[in-house]
């Protein structure tokens, strides 16, 4: 019994963890359209 209340807690942990992690790296469309779009005139301008 204490062997799966370690393991419950564990997975909520680490889910809560992965939701966190995952919450900071979301960014708008529109900034990675722009990020996108100066990657790509970068790319074409370099000789």
């Amino acid at each position: 019994m204490k062997r799966l209340v370690w393991w419950v807690g564990g997975m909520a942990a680490a889910t809560v963890g992965f939701l966190v992690w995952d919450a900071r790296r979301v960014q708008p469309v529109e900034e990675l359209a722009h990020r996108l779009e100066d990657a790509w005139a970068d790319h074409h301008t370099v000789v």
